[in-house]
């Protein structure tokens, strides 16, 4: 393939730009200068580039890769994320991996049998034949049922009345004469219930003389199913074996084999859609170095999800991980930014006594251990009190943010605390930065929130199938463009401060230095202060508080 279209020319020497020693990681980055620089330009073509979508509407992610060509010149391509509106491909933007909108390719030609299936379906479903038996079975199903309820009532009815003529009889007749009337009233109930199972069979031998009519009529409905999952079946797994990437090792592996030791087992939809499988394929496949990456969003952002117009995101990790875990094989790749490095022995103690312990857990260290990383809070706390029983940690903190958080020193203790929780009844504090001016200096925040399920950590806004979340706040002080903020949560979901404050639907407005929902910073600039709760043992007030460090 030709790189004049989609190699675009980059003088580093002249910009005074270094050249990265090693590849960003590309989950959790700042974009670099000569990265930064190559955004810029794409950013300037797309102000003044007519793409044939609606930004307006809904905006796109947009990735640039900085690369190196044989000759030892610098350059970078550009991708989008997905398709552009009636998947028009502009000029100079690397193609997919695999081109399902392709009318000639295979996938349109399956993909049209399979509509091919689907209106045959639609026609037996919608037949006169399918329609008439299948009313006659539930018409037949309900009467035989109330036919067999009004039989039973009767029978109910006959046994009653039977036993009130003995009752009746058994004062007046002789022993022989009610030995007669027993014999006669025996003989009714024996007449009553064969004449009963007589109706009962001819009922249901007409029922299931309907359903297997109306059988005969769904059995051309569930062969055309099969037909159709099998198409579908095999289909998708010719799509993922298509979709076949390399590394910088020149090995090759498809959708399917990176995706089947992961939790999802099957790709998820979209993956190696993204910008990042996209470009690192185009320069392995045309004999270019990738040497950094960064990816943006560009318009309006989606009504679940946190994006924000020009701003700059790490690649996702459920569809890319696996992905750019190979693709980067090969290639000298920064360490994960979050991946501790000054590891502390120690945490600041709040508040102790015999029972529990509050301390101040710093920014920058997991609360119990993750998949990756073993060093937690849970271990510093298990050295510092060697003595705690059961699990300790109370609550959590996110990985980033600071603040006081209860140790219990026993198991009894932990329930009394998690009780607390359970209810509602322990009250919390947190001080924040938030990025720009918000609108309201006071209220709350209801957003319903979930796990993005294909990006975690992330969490999504989902009014169908998102927990309650409320956030109470109030402005401290405004400076500038800086705003101090209290946060005192209602409910305590994951990531809820931090959705809450940058959603379009929220404050509009993320926390300072929040890497998924806002800008990289320094730190996330989110504090737990203050902690209020009755004492599981005492039973008095307590309220533990922690300076607030920035």
């Amino acid at each position: 393939m030709k790189l004049e279209p989609f190699f675009t020319s980059l003088n580093i020497e002249e910009e005074k730009l270094p050249k990265p020693k090693s590849f960003n990681f590309p989950f959790n980055h700042t974009p670099n200068g000569i990265s930064f620089l190559a955004a810029s330009i794409l950013k300037e073509e797309l102000k003044n580039k007519k793409l044939n979508h609606n930004f307006d509407a809904l905006g796109k992610m947009f990735g640039v890769l900085v690369v190196e060509n044989c000759n030892g010149e610098f350059g970078f391509l550009k991708a989008y994320s997905g398709k552009l509106g009636n998947n028009f491909k502009p000029k100079g933007f690397v193609p997919p991996l695999f081109d399902v909108h392709d009318n000639d390719g295979f996938f349109k030609h399956e993909e049209k049998k399979i509509d091919l299936l689907t209106e045959e379906l639609n026609l037996l479903q919608s037949s006169d034949a399918y329609l008439s038996f299948k009313k006659s079975l539930i018409d037949t199903r309900e009467k035989t049922a109330e036919t067999l309820l009004e039989m039973k009532n009767k029978l109910r009815k006959e046994k009653e009345k039977r036993r009130r003529e003995r009752e009746r009889e058994k004062e007046r007749l002789s022993t022989r004469d009610i030995v007669e009337l027993n014999e006669k009233l025996n003989e009714q109930s024996k007449r009553g219930q064969m004449s009963f199972k007589k109706e009962k069979k001819q009922l249901y031998k007409e029922l299931l003389f309907i359903e297997e009519k109306f059988k005969e009529e769904e059995k051309k409905i569930l062969i055309k199913k099969d037909e159709r999952k099998i198409l579908s079946s095999n289909l998708q797994r010719k799509l993922f074996e298509s979709y076949s990437f390399l590394n910088a090792n020149q090995e090759r592996k498809n959708l399917i084999e990176l995706f089947q030791e992961t939790s999802f087992k099957v790709p998820p939809s979209g993956a190696g859609e993204c910008c990042a499988p996209r470009l690192l394929q185009f320069a392995y496949s045309n004999g270019l170095t990738p040497i950094c990456f960064t990816e943006f969003w560009w318009g309006a952002s989606p009504d679940s999800e946190i994006r924000v117009h020009n701003q700059h995101y790490p690649a996702c990790r459920g569809k890319c991980g696996p992905i750019l875990k190979h693709m980067l094989s090969g290639l000298s790749v920064d360490p994960d930014p979050l991946t501790p490095t000054n590891k502390v022995k120690k945490v600041v103690v709040l508040y102790e006594d015999e029972y529990l312990v509050a301390v101040d857990k710093p920014a920058g260290i997991l609360s119990v251990p993750g998949k990756e990383i073993a060093y937690s809070l849970a271990s510093v706390i298990k050295n510092q009190f060697p003595n705690i029983e059961g699990p300790g940690l109370v609550h959590r903190l996110d990985y980033e943010t600071s603040g006081v958080m209860l140790i219990a020193k026993s198991l009894k203790v932990y329930k009394l605390l998690q009780a607390q929780f359970t209810a509602r009844t322990i009250k919390k504090n947190y001080v924040a930065l938030l990025q720009k001016l918000i609108t309201h200096n006071n209220g709350e925040v209801c957003l319903p929130l979930r796990a993005d399920i294909i990006n975690r950590p992330r969490q999504l806004v989902c009014y169908k199938y998102g927990k309650q979340a409320a956030t109470e706040y109030q402005v401290l002080t405004t400076d500038k463009n800086e705003v101090r903020i209290e946060f005192r949560p209602i409910t305590g979901r994951t990531h809820q401060l931090r959705v809450h404050a940058a959603h379009k639907l929220g404050l509009n407005s993320p926390i300072k230095g929040d890497s998924l929902y806002g800008k990289r910073g320094e730190r996330l600039f989110l504090h737990a202060k203050k902690i209020v709760f009755q004492h599981p043992i005492s039973g008095k007030k307590t309220t533990v508080i922690s300076p607030v460090p920035f």
